[in-house]
């Protein structure tokens, strides 16, 4: 299956984002018992906040659906989402 890397560049409104953070957590921590999520973390704010995600999924668009379930997503704290299809070469993600 496919491994996505999605890059999340934050918005200025810090307040909001922390304040749903809990949600985005549980949601990630859900995926990541499915499988779909490999690893995610925040980056930091050099030279904007953002997080990492690592996904495996079919396609694009089911990234795009589980991307849409973020509690982030609806409440706007994510100014730029870039969604690349990644080939791990070496590392336990690599197909070996």
């Amino acid at each position: 299956m496919p491994v996505f890397t999605v890059n999340y560049v934050y918005g200025p409104d810090t307040d909001t984002r922390m304040e749903h953070r809990p949600a985005h957590r549980a949601w990630q921590a859900e995926l990541h018992e499915a499988g779909t999520i490999l690893a995610s973390g925040p980056l930091d704010n050099d030279p904007v906040p953002g997080g990492l995600l690592i996904l495996k999924a079919a396609d694009k668009a089911e990234i795009a659906r589980h991307l849409a379930a973020d509690p982030y997503a609806s409440i706007g704290v994510i100014d730029e989402t870039i969604v690349r299809e990644w080939t791990p070469v070496f590392g336990p993600l690599s197909a070996d």
